[in-house]
């Protein structure tokens, strides 16, 4: 028979125990974080920005005089999987990292690709637009 008292140290011990790996899954999320962002910031990109604020990697697009449009966010999910938008890399594990940090690369690599052809028709229209009043 389980007494109060154990079964209040047994709860307490397993709460210890989530809260320990939560904050372990914060710090381990954080690092691939940052290792993708130093990834992204290895080779400036014109007309890109990729800020890292802890949690999080902000994609931002320049969109002139000098000033940044915020397009998505980089961010570890509930499952330990970097997610962009509406992609996302397989799980974080110790032996996944390296792949992990690639995969994100490639995300991103897509992600602008994509965001630069949705931008090039309404460019265009605004040319038309200014050239003919």
């Amino acid at each position: 028979m389980t007494t109060l008292a154990e079964a209040l140290t047994s709860e307490r011990e397993k709460r210890r125990r989530e809260a320990e790996d939560a904050a372990t899954r914060r710090e381990v999320g954080r690092a691939v974080l940052q290792a993708v962002a130093h990834r992204l910031n290895a080779d400036p990109l014109t007309g890109w920005s990729f800020i890292s604020r802890g949690d999080e990697i902000i994609v931002a697009r320049s969109s002139g005089a000098g000033s940044r449009q915020h397009v998505a966010t980089w961010i570890v999910d509930d499952e330990m999987r970097l997610v962009l938008d509406q992609e996302m890399t397989e799980w974080i594990t110790a032996e996944s990292c390296a792949r992990v940090v690639d995969e994100a690369v490639r995300i991103t690599a897509r992600f602008i690709l994509d965001e630069e052809t949705r931008a090039q028709p309404l460019r265009r229209e605004l040319s038309e637009y200014a050239r003919h009043g």
